[in-house]
């Protein structure tokens, strides 16, 4: 059996080159690999900017101009943080026409003797997060401890408060809680 040297040569050559292009080709499937493993993961981190961040009842309140009135009396009575940390209440909140058609301002309810603006918001929270449908007809305790009156009409969609206010707008879901819009101020003797 006669052996061709340059036919041997050339096979070897090739085997070489084979294994050569097969080491090649699976080291740059792992660079390509790791680099999209790399780049799935990046893309997946969250920054601040592009994370929607849950909104409390502040948050609610400040962004939207018909609760302004209250708003400025929950600032000015420094109880914010307490209405963004807070959670699981419910608030009555008086929409801006509620302080109209009391005649009322901000300033005028901040102007009251001391701490009674913050008893005035705290008439208006409930410790409890309970959705329209969950108000039954009897009293509840406020969080400044005095009593609030619930009752339903014949048409059980309407709910009143203390015979006077009436929920216009219900289950405003919060982050933190669950905002009940009122159309009259629920008062009390401050």
């Amino acid at each position: 059996m006669k052996l061709h040297f340059p036919l041997v040569l050339r096979k070897l050559t090739n085997a070489k080159a084979m294994k050569k292009n097969h080491f090649t080709d699976r080291f740059k499937s792992f660079i390509l690999f790791g680099a999209l493993f790399t780049g799935g993961l990046l893309s997946c981190q969250e920054s601040d900017k592009d994370v929607v961040k849950p909104k409390t009842v502040t948050d609610i309140l400040a962004e939207n101009d018909r609760f302004s009135t209250i708003h400025e009396i929950i600032v000015g009575a420094k109880a914010q943080d307490a209405f963004r940390t807070t959670d699981g209440f419910t608030f009555f909140a008086p929409n801006n026409d509620a302080f109209q058609l009391a005649g009322l301002t901000a300033s005028q309810v901040l102007a009251f003797p001391k701490d009674s603006a913050l008893k005035f918001v705290l008439y208006h929270v409930y410790a409890h997060q309970k959705v329209a449908n969950d108000l039954k007809g009897g009293k509840i305790v406020m969080m400044n401890k005095d009593t609030v009156n619930i009752s339903r009409g014949t048409d059980t969609t309407i709910i009143t408060l203390n015979k006077n206010a009436k929920i216009v707008e219900k289950n405003i879901h919060a982050d933190n809680g669950l905002i009940q819009v009122i159309d009259k101020l629920l008062t009390q003797k401050l």
